[in-house]
């Protein structure tokens, strides 16, 4: 395959942002080149294979695309793969045990399932539990609306989403703490239940933003969560399979090492180049639609560019990351107690649901009387079609930081990471008997095995940390796909918010502007 030419749209990566953005710039009828540094598509949108265990690199769970709600519904729809997918279904949120909660506390799919589980657990506090419900579901609904009249290009949507806009505005600058405590007060049981799984958006519900949440959760709470069948790669080749259908290219195994600017300040090419470092091909553009991080980006450009191209984006914090603990069970692990899709383990330490802010930093030790909250995904739950050769997949995993491992030799860093392997297996096996003897496969991934697969700084799975804005609501929303340079466009979470759905609202807008 030619790896010159010339082509209406590059797009570097190929995370589902990327792919995303390709696949709608091909049913458009533009010619589009993908080119990946790694040799397998889908970034964090993929799987591989270890031993006799096929591990899903990221995907836990996402909301049900379904509900024309959720930012993926439209994206989906519009090519053509919303029933080409198999979404599982997963029967309920989670149950979170141990903290503030207790006793274990399931919670369903749902807002008003949602209110009941938790009024019943926490009745004095039953009322400002359906007001903070009310509120989600009144935010998740509007910007739905907003998407929906984003997409069909109708103005009477936009007035009708418009009028109902008013929740967003009261808390624009809301953080996730402020909102639990003007509706729960000091309840931190009821924090925590509704919260547990605050390590899929940030680490700290202080510098959290609360529409972020409402949005992202309440899509959980309003649309249910499903799995992709086969594992969330199935997704990334659908979307790439439409880009050769329309004629594009997607070149693996080839990194970006420039973007040459014409005299009018837009894009005219990618260089590109093989593993070996061999002389660069040259894709021809006057669009580049990137799927990394500013900062990785910036180094693709004219040096002169550099600085005032990085400035909007020196303020910002890259999002957390997070460590994985992969377990291959040769018995379902229902033998152990563990029936459940996902189970959130609060350890007996934690007091508040702020307590999570100093979770990430125990991992800079090695394992002692304290373990960070552990979100534990039981893939044989549900028809994931993970299962093979007899190995079911279990997956434990907390927020974790690049500077706990930065600084470390090789030897030692893997020495920690045994011991925190073994730390999590002994919880495991402590809390469900005989699951250690069950699990014969097991893999230990960290923040700096995520920045060194994804490139992105420090691991960064989420792009930028979903911080409260500065700015008022009339500056509008904090990130946006477009740059300061005509025709490049960041088409990852960087340039919107994280997840698969707002890695994939990030990449369809910057389509659109492309377009």
């Amino acid at each position: 395959m030619a790896k010159n030419g010339t082509y209406d749209a590059v797009v570097i990566g190929s995370g589902l942002g990327s792919l995303t953005a390709a696949a709608i710039l091909s049913r458009a009828g533009k010619r589009v080149a993908v080119v990946e540094r790694n040799r397998s598509l889908g970034g964090a949108a993929s799987c591989y294979r270890t031993g006799k265990l096929t591990i899903e690199a990221s995907l836990h769970e996402t909301a049900d695309p379904h509900d024309p709600r959720d930012l993926k519904h439209a994206v989906l729809s519009h090519l053509g793969l919303l029933d080409k997918i198999e979404w599982v279904p997963i029967s309920n949120l989670h149950t979170v045990i141990g903290g503030p909660v207790g006793a274990p506390l399931q919670l369903g799919h749902c807002f008003e399932t949602i209110g009941d589980d938790l009024s019943a657990r926490f009745p004095e506090r039953a009322a400002g539990i359906r007001r903070l419900l009310q509120r989600m579901d009144e935010i998740y609904t509007m910007v739905g609306s907003f998407n929906t009249a984003g997409e069909t290009r109708s103005l009477s949507k936009l007035l009708f989403a418009s009028k109902g806009s008013w929740p967003m505005v009261r808390d624009w600058r809301r953080s996730l703490d402020e909102a639990l405590e003007r509706d729960l007060g000091d309840c931190e049981g009821a924090k925590c239940a509704l919260a547990a799984n605050l390590a899929y958006y940030a680490d700290d519900p202080r510098k959290t933003w609360w529409i972020f949440f409402a949005v992202a959760q309440g899509g959980y709470f309003g649309s249910g969560g499903v799995y992709i069948r086969g594992g969330s790669t199935r997704l990334s080749r659908a979307l790439a399979k439409i880009v050769k259908q329309s004629g594009g290219d997607v070149f693996l195994g080839r990194k970006a090492t420039d973007i040459d600017i014409d005299n009018d300040g837009r894009p005219a090419g990618v260089r590109h180049s093989g593993p070996n470092g061999e002389a660069a091909d040259r894709l021809a553009t006057q669009s580049v639609l990137a799927g990394c991080a500013p900062s990785m980006l910036a180094e693709l450009l004219p040096e002169t560019q550099r600085e005032s191209f990085l400035a909007p984006y020196r303020r910002l914090t890259p999002s957390i990351s997070l460590f994985c603990a992969h377990f291959g069970m040769k018995e379902p692990p229902a033998n152990f107690g563990l029936g459940g899709y996902s189970t959130i383990l609060l350890p007996d330490w934690m007091r508040s649901l702020n307590d999570y802010a100093s979770a990430a930093g125990l991992l800079a030790e090695a394992p002692g009387s304290r373990l960070p909250p552990l979100t534990v995904v039981n893939y044989g739950a549900v028809d994931s079609g993970l299962d093979e050769e007899g190995r079911t997949l279990v997956t434990v995993a907390g927020v974790d930081h690049i500077d706990n491992w930065q600084r470390l030799a090789k030897d030692d860093e893997r020495a920690r990471r045994m011991a925190w392997l073994d730390a999590i297996l002994a919880e495991l096996d402590r809390r469900y008997p005989g699951f250690a003897n069950a699990a014969e496969e097991r893999i230990f991934v960290t923040a700096r095995s995520t920045r060194d697969y994804l490139a992105t700084p420090g691991g960064a799975i989420y792009g930028f940390a979903p911080e409260p804005p500065t700015k008022s609501i009339l500056a509008g929303i904090p990130r946006s796909p477009r740059t300061s340079i005509p025709g490049l466009f960041l088409a990852s979470s960087f340039g919107g918010s994280g997840g698969f759905t707002g890695a994939m609202g990030a990449g369809a807008q910057a389509a659109r502007l492309a377009l």
